[in-house]
């Protein structure tokens, strides 16, 4: 079998007896490669690739710091180690700002310089996994969040856009991917650009979520919005970027219901995420459903159902009351539903009814893959709260017990609770009819048990709708 490859290093030095020391200790690990200059080095990086990179500051004539900077701006893949016969904290601290990946100062040990190497290597390897695992999550992100009906947008760290829908292209006028890698500065008027810039860093430098009324000159015509900033968070809680859904509030009349909306969708998720440290993508979950008129008020007094009979069908407290969070989760899929079938008056067609129908799956991938138990229940429910005790629901076709058990409970609560609101397609129903529906599913389309449960505590049931 052939040799693994070895990587390949690039020392540049003009001291021989550096450039010596180099070949002894990484010569066995690497294929290390010599350059006396700036010069040399450059043309030595122009032919070839290489695994690290020593720059010794000290050269004559130009220095290797901006050798450095150089590397590190055009070659990502290629690990940098400052060498300075100075231990400077303010060369080092620069050094790390630009994005080196170690200091060595002279004169060092042969253990100290494979050390250094090995962990510059090591972290540069990483940064570029990470790199690419942000970029697969973004792109993700995007396709989940392409279709839906109101304008979302993300930016990084330094304010600049990194996901912005469709919708959120249509308001700022600006042609497919326009906005990605550019700032408010370069979209907007400078007052506009300026309370945008002042609301960012609210958000990103205290970690604050940003709720107010905007007047924003789009195209050629001034627009009100509604927008909600909070920030993204990675795994170790530190603020990444900033997650945005803006509400276009010029019309009067659809002005104060979606101001409405997303008042109490803000309020929810804000007390939510204090109780129980929710996830970022639940918040923005919650906020997309309120597009859907009346989805608000539907999904809590359903998970208040759903928490009463988890708790008379034996589930202990702290399942009762994550059930009672993540049951409001379960539509949270039909951000990929297009607007016209959420609102359709009149029955579905089939096509309508398959589109509808896959709101489930999209729910499940969306909420899918967190270490989280508040998400991990949510997943679940999304998925399977369509299916049926005589496996003809979806998507999986599931039956009795296959059927997790707490999409059982919403599957009840949820039906429960729709029959006695009112719909875009019907008005609510009275008691009777509705406890007659649920009735007539009791061993087809809901849990025999569960459906016992309700009618035994129907009178508590009721009140708890308020």
């Amino acid at each position: 079998m052939d040799a693994p490859a070895r990587g390949r290093v690039l020392a540049t030095d003009d001291r021989p007896d550096i450039l010596r020391l180099i070949d002894r200790t990484l010569g066995d690990r690497y294929e290390c490669h010599f350059a006396g200059s700036v010069g040399e080095a450059r043309a030595a990086l122009a032919a070839a690739d290489f695994d690290l990179a020593l720059c010794d500051i000290e050269m004559p004539g130009e220095s290797g710091l901006v050798l450095a900077e150089e590397i590190v701006a055009e070659h990502p893949t290629t690990a940098v180690v400052l060498v300075t016969g100075e231990d400077s904290p303010a060369i080092a601290e620069q050094a790390f700002d630009f994005g080196a990946h170690g200091y060595l100062v002279k004169p060092f040990w042969p253990g100290q310089l494979l050390i250094a190497a090995m962990n510059a290597v090591r972290r540069c390897h990483l940064e570029l996994a990470q790199e690419a695992r942000s970029r697969t999550l973004e792109q993700r992100m995007q396709l989940l969040v392409e279709r839906a009906p109101v304008p979302i947008f993300s930016k990084d760290r330094d304010r600049r856009y990194r996901i912005a829908n469709r919708a959120m292209h249509e308001i700022m006028e600006v042609p497919p991917g326009g906005m990605i890698g550019r700032r408010a500065e370069d979209l907007l008027d400078l007052e506009e650009a300026a309370d945008a810039s002042a609301a960012d860093a609210r958000v990103l430098e205290r970690g604050e979520t940003f709720e107010e009324e905007e007047v924003l000159l789009a195209g050629e015509a001034r627009r009100t919005f509604l927008t909600v900033k909070f920030p993204i968070r990675d795994e170790t809680d530190e603020i990444t970027g900033i997650f945005g859904i803006a509400a276009d509030l010029t019309a009067k009349g659809e002005a104060e219901r979606l101001r409405e909306e997303l008042n109490e969708a803000q309020r929810r998720a804000i007390e939510e995420l204090r109780a129980s440290r929710q996830e970022t993508v639940d918040r923005l979950s919650k906020a997309i459903e309120r597009h859907d008129a009346g989805t608000g008020e539907h999904v809590n007094r359903m998970a208040t159902v759903a928490a009463l009979l988890g708790e008379r069908c034996g589930l202990e407290r702290e399942r009762v009351l994550l059930l009672r969070a993540a049951a409001p989760m379960h539509d949270v899929g039909k951000v990929a539903t297009p607007d016209a079938i959420l609102r359709k008056a009149g029955p579905l067609t089939a096509a309508e009814r398959t589109e509808m129908e896959r709101h489930t799956t999209a729910g499940h991938e969306i909420l899918a893959g967190s270490t989280g138990d508040l998400l991990q229940l949510a997943a679940t429910i999304a998925l399977s709260h369509h299916e049926r005790w005589d496996g003809d629901g979806y998507p999986q076709g599931l039956r009795s017990e296959e059927i997790p058990l707490e999409a059982r409970i919403v599957a009840v609560a949820d039906v429960f609770d729709a029959l006695l609101s009112d719909r875009s397609y019907r008005p609510a129903m009275p008691l009777e009819e509705a406890i007659a529906i649920i009735r007539e599913g009791r061993g087809t389309h809901f849990d025999p048990a569960l459906v016992d449960l309700l009618l035994d505590n129907l009178d508590e049931a009721v009140s708890l709708r308020g």
